[in-house]
């Protein structure tokens, strides 16, 4: 048996351990648009991404690659947002009874590929892996409103929201943390932040400036489709 003072020794050190990993960061987004036009409400509508990532001297997780799935359905990619960790890979599955030519503009991660028709002997699916952070837009040479955003981040600490829906990241240790939260229709912003054990809820705003409806053509068209445009 463990001698009394060793085993309060173990047991402290235990509770100290599992203290250090119990921290939490917790916080809602909201979008605010300040733009010169009448606000396009859908932009308050698009998916928020938030990423964690340890600050000084913390160490992040470790875990396999992840496949994420983007589905091709009536000339959409849906979701047409995603964020991914460094080396995971995306499929790109074709529902529609037509082609599609997909490519990417970003030059760390070039691709291009076709897609057969549902249905057909062709192979309807493609799965591309991003190792490379940053932005990757892809895009279909033939329907000018299939597309989608991936974002490439070095953690696994992510979490997609709604705006005005709680993120919520347990099992940290506690300290200095960093948040990234991007958003389709929004500027990316950065944020530092504590990881604590019972933290108060955090309150963070993204500013969207370029989804008004301040004329008709504008204001038939999402994001999305202005961005393929230019």
């Amino acid at each position: 048996m463990f001698p009394l003072q060793q085993l309060l020794t173990l047991v402290a050190c235990i509770v100290t351990l599992s203290s250090a990993a119990a921290a939490e960061v917790i916080g809602t987004v909201s979008v605010e648009y300040q733009g010169l036009f009448r606000v396009d409400t859908s932009v308050q509508s698009y998916p928020i991404s938030v990423a964690l990532f340890p600050g000084e001297g913390q160490r992040p997780l470790s875990r396999a690659s992840n496949v994420k799935q983007i589905e091709i359905a009536e000339n959409r990619m849906r979701p047409a947002f995603l964020t991914i960790q460094t080396g995971d890979r995306v499929k790109f599955v074709n529902h529609d009874p037509v082609f599609h030519q997909l490519f990417s503009l970003s030059p760390s991660e070039p691709m291009s590929a076709q897609l057969a028709k549902n249905g057909s002997r062709g192979d309807t699916t493609v799965t591309v892996q991003l190792d490379q952070p940053g932005t990757t837009h892809v895009f279909c040479r033939i329907h000018n409103k299939s597309y989608a955003r991936i974002d490439v981040v070095e953690t696994p600490y992510l979490q997609t929201v709604q705006a005005g829906e709680q993120f919520h990241f347990t099992g940290l240790r506690s300290g200095r943390w960093r948040l990234r939260l991007a958003s389709p229709g929004a500027e990316t912003q950065w944020a530092d932040v504590m990881a604590l054990t019972a933290p108060p809820a955090g309150r963070f705003t993204l500013v969207s400036r370029g989804g008004g409806t301040g004329s008709a053509r504008l204001a038939g068209q999402s994001a999305v489709e202005k961005l393929y445009q230019q």
